[in-house]
């Protein structure tokens, strides 16, 4: 005879001889009482999730960040930059400013042990956090706040046609996060949405490690804002730097 699988026992297990109803209904009684007990310690508007745990949280950034640098290449994407300057000079623009705020993110995670928000636990404990909305992203005709043509003044906020292009590549991005045909949904935290977790709000020592971060690594965030716009415009976007 050869072993038989667990679930094969289990289907031909005998059911429990002595079963007491009386204990049954006490146990499901306790269980409703339970459930309401924990409904009415949440408030309105906000729910119970577990926190997410960073080994999870980590897996899916890569798998974004993955998908982000083939998505932000893609000409119906790349075409918004063409239209306000050097395509290709801009990108690295961005790519430059997104690889110093990785550094002192990744400075900060070392220093929390990986914890930004998230959890090393095996056993995450629940969050009450707000309900946040589910946002559609509006297709990028909808998206059209001047009319075509036109062409933007200096000004200090980006033009049109970046925010144009972030939105195309956040698109492409979360292709597999469909609310209806053709409309995606986000979040502030993609992966802690994607995942159905929560990440706990940053605390004092999260904050004391993001500045820490920032004298270590030399990066003034005003005078990174500052090159940022400063390169945008020597790759011919029409913007007002700051001095």
């Amino acid at each position: 005879m050869g072993v038989e699988k667990g679930w094969e026992r289990r289907a031909r297990a005998p059911s429990i001889p002595h079963f007491n109803p009386t204990i049954m209904k006490l146990a499901i009684l306790c269980s409703i009482a339970f459930a309401v007990s924990l409904a009415a310690d949440v408030p309105e508007g906000h729910t119970v999730v577990a926190q997410c745990k960073c080994s999870d949280l980590d897996e899916c950034a890569e798998t974004i960040a993955t998908k982000t640098n083939n998505c932000k290449k893609k000409t119906e994407c790349t075409n918004f930059l063409k239209e306000i300057g050097d395509a290709t000079k801009i990108m690295a623009c961005l790519d430059a400013d997104h690889e110093q705020m990785m550094k002192v993110e990744a400075c900060a995670k070392k220093k929390l042990n990986g914890e930004l928000g998230c959890t090393n636990s095996a056993t995450p404990v629940n969050l009450t956090i707000p309900l946040i909305p589910v946002i559609e992203i509006p297709s990028l005709e909808e998206a059209g706040a001047v009319p075509v043509g036109e062409q933007a003044s200096a000004q200090a906020e980006p033009p049109l046609q970046l925010r144009q292009y972030l939105m195309c590549i956040d698109e492409c991005t979360h292709d597999d996060m469909e609310v209806i045909p053709g409309r995606k949904k986000r979040s502030p935290a993609t992966c802690a949405f994607k995942l159905k977790c929560a990440l706990a709000p940053p605390s004092e020592s999260t904050q004391n490690a993001y500045t820490e971060c920032q004298k270590e690594l030399g990066y003034d965030p005003t005078k990174g804002a500052a090159d940022s716009c400063a390169c945008l415009k020597s790759a011919g976007v029409n913007m007002t730097c700051p001095n």
